[in-house]
């Protein structure tokens, strides 16, 4: 009698890996809405204009509390404000304010990320077919450049009017920069390429690292500073309510507050490594202690500790810092199976990067808010480059150096 046949059910593994997709830039269809040269100019002054028109419409707002203002004078107070923002100087009397409202800054630098990557989409659209490496390259600066120059015109053409020759290179400046970055993000992400495939391993999770470790100090300093806006409520309270603003006025000076919120982030990040940060000339708040002098009567010095010698508790916010960089090496090292020396490349790469943007933070958020004492406002820069940004490279590498530790020990065993 014939007996069943069973099969082996080892003789037959299936295995299912998984699948690395990659994302490739489509030519839109149809032909483009304007011609490329029109549509990368035009979408760069297009972007400084609606900047402008969204700040004229918040003084707008502020004047309804000051209607005897004349209108000419609140308008030419708000071009001043968006060439603040592109690092021109705003007189406010016989002072000026050069503290660069970053959130402003950052706010524009999106438009002009929307005009790039709506001027690499027309200029794609007007050369059908598969374009070589070379060519592609060519449209991706062009449109750059072109939504730069856009950008930047209009600034220069603001500040003649508004200051005249004098005070012009700085906000063109501004404007170029920050024309480039933004256009530049628009147009390479409409390109089709990511941060994952420039350079070598170690560069990329070096990039990766370097993103995760200024995201962290994003949120370290997020919590900081929320933590000195609890504690210094009282005073804060108190602050506004000696300006007695009304519905109007407390609505700018809400957006007002947003647009500062990256400097006061910055001024954090500082006090959390180290560096510490001044807030007029003969001032200093740092981990160690504070010394305070005379301030305006802004709402947000109120979240500033009482001068004196710290408590040693407050120290412990150091670790916040050493964690941000201990993030960014530990980022940089994972992906992959590098050794012990690709961790580290990845590490220090990350460390060094995040690092720097630090420094760049830093810098950009520094400014006077007036004359006399209130000449030097924001981050120590000499204290940020050699403590802030040995913080984080060391605990990069310590960082990256664990997570080989232990990836070795989870393989070996």
């Amino acid at each position: 009698m014939p007996m069943p046949r069973f099969r082996d059910p080892d003789r037959l593994k299936l295995t299912v890996s998984t699948a690395r997709t990659v994302r490739l830039s489509r030519t839109p269809d149809g032909p483009p809405l304007f011609p490329w040269p029109v549509a990368a100019l035009g979408g760069g002054a297009l972007a400084a204009l609606t900047g402008a028109l969204l700040v004229a419409g918040v003084m707008l707002v502020a004047w309804l509390s000051a209607i005897a203002i004349a209108l000419p004078v609140v308008l030419a107070f708000a071009a001043q404000v968006w060439l603040l923002a592109h690092g021109g100087p705003l007189a406010i009397g016989q002072d000026e304010v050069t503290v660069v409202p970053l959130g402003l800054t950052l706010a524009f630098g999106a438009l002009c990320s929307s005009a790039g990557g709506f001027a690499y989409r027309q200029g794609r659209q007007a050369r059908p077919g598969d374009l070589d490496g070379a060519a592609r390259r060519w449209l991706l600066l062009g449109s750059i450049g072109q939504v730069a120059a856009g950008y930047t015109v209009f600034a220069v053409v603001l500040a003649w009017a508004v200051d005249g020759p004098v005070a012009l290179w700085r906000p063109a400046l501004g404007a170029l920069l920050v024309s480039l970055a933004g256009s530049g993000v628009g147009a390479v992400r409409a390109a089709g390429y990511r941060l994952g495939s420039l350079g070598p391993d170690w560069l990329r999770r070096g990039l990766r690292g370097a993103a995760a470790g200024v995201l962290g100090l994003v949120v370290v300093g997020a919590v900081a500073l929320g933590t000195a806006v609890v504690l210094g409520e009282a005073r804060i309270g108190t602050l506004e309510d000696a300006l007695q603003f009304d519905g109007p006025g407390t609505f700018v000076w809400s957006l007002a507050a947003l647009a500062y919120l990256p400097n006061l982030l910055g001024w954090t990040v500082a006090w959390l490594l180290g560096a510490g940060f001044t807030v007029g000339t003969g001032s200093l708040v740092a981990l160690t202690g504070t010394q305070l002098g005379m301030m305006p009567a802004l709402p947000v010095f109120g979240a500033l500790p009482t001068a004196g010698v710290a408590d040693p508790w407050l120290q412990a916010w150091l670790v916040a810092g050493v964690a941000a960089g201990v993030l960014a090496g530990v980022v940089a090292a994972r992906g992959g199976h590098p050794g012990v020396l690709g961790s580290l490349a990845g590490g220090a790469v990350a460390g060094l990067l995040a690092g720097l943007g630090y420094l760049g933070w830093a810098a950009a958020s520094r400014g006077a808010l007036g004359s006399l004492r209130l000449v030097d406002l924001g981050p120590r820069l000499p204290e940020s480059l050699l403590i802030g940004v040995p913080l984080l490279l060391f605990s990069a590498l310590l960082g990256g150096l664990a997570t080989w530790f232990v990836r070795r020990r989870r393989t070996a065993s």
